[in-house]
């Protein structure tokens, strides 16, 4: 569980399912300055960063052309978002910590994002 209280179960107190194509913005914690107006119609894309010193592979995620984070390490989810690089993320899921006033965003492929996940009202 991050320290956002996103997990793959437990949210809120409420049992919720995310879909294993979702996940958690890798490193938001830096980028908070970048989230002003952020919301779940905000428009999300991916850059490939080749140059980045820690990571050849890494992907990041931008919002208002402004870095906001990167995709996480699991190589299922940085393969997925490499070969669809083109297709832009959907928000499904904020949570804002109150005494830490971070914020904690899940994502999803908008290819990926479904009818169904707008039933259980993750969006």
């Amino acid at each position: 569980m991050s320290i956002y209280g996103h997990f793959n179960g437990q949210y809120n107190g409420n049992k919720i399912e995310f879909p294993k194509e979702s996940f958690l913005i890798a490193g938001i914690s830096h980028y908070q300055d970048n989230l002003i107006n952020i919301n779940f119609d905000s428009k999300l894309i991916l850059i490939l960063e080749p140059e980045n010193k820690y990571d050849s592979l890494a992907v990041q995620i931008l919002f208002n052309h402004k870095c906001i984070g990167y995709v996480p390490k699991d190589i299922f989810l940085k393969n997925m978002c490499i070969e669809n690089i083109n297709n832009n993320l959907k928000i499904i899921n904020i949570k804002k910590e109150s005494e830490t006033k971070n914020y904690g965003i899940r994502v999803i492929l908008d290819k990926y994002y479904t009818e169904d996940l707008k039933k259980i009202g993750l969006y």
